[in-house]
């Protein structure tokens, strides 16, 4: 089922019918919400820090998705990699613009990227770090937006524990859930979860 779907039946409906979608060939080509598209997540409760982001779509780039977004009061130009990795800075430009993501796609489980990054620092310096993107499972996520066949897709990066983890479920053509650490403290995870899609207006 295609976002497209959201449009003519009512953004309720066609999430009722997303979640319903059984797993079928675990392979999902690229493709970004329909211009338009608002989605709103939230940290799950109780949780270690609660944050608020609603990304409204507006088009395309390569394979990159824009957003208008707002989070944590904050509005901004939200841009999201290969439709798994998004910036809103210099810094996370350099970071995920620096990643061969289109080499993931199709998504299916076992493909893999591991590519050299340098970005500015926020303290002047710049840094570097081998960091690898892998699809590692294909599996149903429950968030308050309903239950979605997703593709589970790890980050992490060397000599660092702490991985992101985002579940994009071809249905919404976007992520329904991300797990990242903190970075003030990387020892503690927020969690962002789907809590509704509205589709595009006619």
């Amino acid at each position: 089922m295609k976002i497209t779907l959201a449009a003519a039946l009512g953004a309720a409906t066609a999430l009722t019918l997303a979640a319903a979608v059984p797993a079928a060939a675990q392979t999902a080509d690229f493709k970004c919400p329909v211009p338009g598209t608002r989605l709103a997540y939230k940290s799950p409760a109780p949780a270690y820090a609660a944050f608020d982001k609603v990304a409204t779509a507006t088009g395309q780039d390569g394979t990159t998705c824009l957003y208008a977004s707002t989070s944590d009061g904050k509005a901004s130009t939200l841009r999201v990699h290969g439709g798994l990795i998004g910036s809103v800075d210099a810094q996370g430009e350099a970071f995920a613009g620096a990643l061969d993501l289109a080499k993931l796609w199709p998504l299916k489980v076992g493909n893999k990227i591991t590519d050299r990054v340098t970005v500015p620092g926020r303290d002047g310096k710049t840094y570097t770090a081998t960091v690898t993107v892998a699809v590692t499972g294909y599996e149903k996520v429950t968030v308050p937006a309903g239950t979605f066949d997703a593709f589970r897709v790890e980050e992490s990066r060397d000599g660092q524990a702490a991985r992101n983890i985002h579940w994009w479920a071809p249905a919404l053509a976007t992520t329904v859930k991300d797990s990242f650490p903190d970075w003030r403290d990387f020892s503690k995870t927020i969690m962002l979860e789907l809590a509704s899609a509205t589709a595009a207006a006619k």
